[in-house]
């Protein structure tokens, strides 16, 4: 994961990490303040769409960008990403998600259109960059080809997402909001962008963090094809709106690439020297675990609307959040090791290891708040969505756990950052 001639400057990956925590904790923030408008029965609401918005791109987007830079190059064994371009990509994009959140919060179609032009330009810029890494590779992993199929889905989701904005200003497709053209978008989005880069990276880095084997490609190769096809065929079938019979056909193909993973990540599991589990394998166990209650609920939501709310938060929240909070705690801190390791005066000069460079104790308490959080809130939609209980003034009760929890998760990666030599 580090390769100083071919890793991009410190500040590309670090910087689009904490642009991304700072995200998550504005999330949880517009969460707990515009709780019943977000978890209301009317879906595309102003506050809902800045929400969901802020968590795609102003949070799990910005890190998996600064994740690209990082591993791409070192994994694939690729040219290295240019610091300039990459900053200029950085920026770019964090000025248009912002600017779009923006529009989405205040119904603004200028903010709209112009945040997202700015936005889907700077993928644009951040395909071409990693594209060129990846052009360049020597080295065609499992991690990289999953990382491949997902950048084309996140463009597919870009490009369809601003159709969407235009529309909102435009009218030029009608029932955009209905569950075909948004569902689409969703779609490519969760499923393409945000669970192929998750499994495919975490091929890559599950059996480095607990010190166990690689599975055989082959079985890696066959969850990507299924899924790559069956989220593919969704898509388009979406678009096109065929008959619903296609989707789910196409649907059921993802569920089996879906199924073919979590074998694989089983027997990686399995086969592990380290018997205790780390703080970072812990929330992905966490993740996975929460993936698995969110899958049911969002494959029943078309038959029962409600169920799409606690699927989505556990899906979002749950599973991709939680596995990005727990990679983040062995990426950063990792990264800056090597930079002390890089910048220290002399090779005698001792380091910290990378649990002295934050406190344990904080994260633990973290990684319980965030858990707690996700559980409560998850049970308390789910409630809603059963019509057991109005859940949208119930979960200010639990939201505030998951903002605890990305507040400690923010302070243990400053004091990673403020992580000195120890003479």
């Amino acid at each position: 994961m580090i390769d100083p001639a071919r890793s991009p400057a410190l500040y590309v990956p670090i910087g689009m990490a904490l642009a991304g925590v700072a995200g998550l904790i504005v999330l949880q923030a517009l969460l707990l303040h515009k709780a019943p408008m977000i978890f209301g029965p009317f879906r595309f609401n102003p506050a809902a769409l800045a929400a969901a918005h802020t968590f795609t791109l102003g949070f799990a987007t910005s890190v998996m960008i600064g994740a690209f830079y990082q591993i791409t190059p070192v994994m694939m064994l690729g040219r290295p990403v240019a610091g300039r371009l990459a900053l200029l990509q950085g920026v770019v994009y964090l000025c248009g998600a912002w600017s779009l959140v923006w529009g989405f919060y205040s119904s603004s179609g200028p903010w709209i259109t112009a945040g997202g032009t700015a936005a889907l330009l700077s993928l644009i810029l951040f395909a071409v960059l990693v594209g060129r890494s990846m052009r360049s590779a020597t080295q065609w992993t499992v991690a990289g080809r999953f990382m491949a199929v997902g950048l084309s889905f996140l463009l597919a989701t870009a490009i369809w997402g601003l159709v969407l904005a235009f529309n909102l200003r435009y009218g030029f497709i009608p029932n955009s909001m209905d569950y075909s053209p948004l569902g689409a978008h969703v779609l490519v989005g969760f499923g393409g962008w945000f669970m192929l880069t998750v499994f495919g990276v975490s091929y890559q880095l599950f059996p480095m963090f607990a010190l166990s084997q690689r599975q055989d490609a082959r079985t890696a190769h066959l969850a990507l094809g299924l899924l790559g096809a069956g989220l593919g065929s969704a898509f388009i079938a979406l678009l096109l709106h065929l008959h619903p019979g296609v989707t789910a056909g196409s649907l059921v193909l993802a569920a089996a690439g879906i199924g073919v993973y979590a074998r694989d990540a089983a027997a990686i599991l399995r086969q592990r020297r380290r018997r205790e589990l780390d703080l970072s394998m812990r929330y992905a166990l966490t993740a996975l675990g929460f993936l698995g209650l969110a899958l049911p609920l969002l494959v029943l939501s078309p038959m029962r609307h409600g169920l799409a709310v606690p699927g989505a938060w556990l899906f979002l929240v749950g599973f991709v959040a939680t596995m990005i909070l727990g990679m983040l705690y062995k990426i950063v801190p990792f990264l800056f090791w090597h930079y002390l390791l890089k910048t220290r005066r002399s090779k005698t000069q001792r380091l910290p290891n990378l649990d002295q460079m934050f406190s344990l104790r904080a994260a633990r308490a973290g990684y319980w708040c965030w858990t707690a959080g996700v559980v409560l809130t998850g049970l308390l939609l789910l409630g809603g969505a059963l019509e057991l209980w109005d859940a949208r003034g119930l979960v200010r009760v639990s939201l505030p756990l998951n903002l605890a929890a990305s507040l400690l998760f923010a302070g243990t990666i400053l004091q990673v950052l403020q992580a000195k030599p120890l003479d």
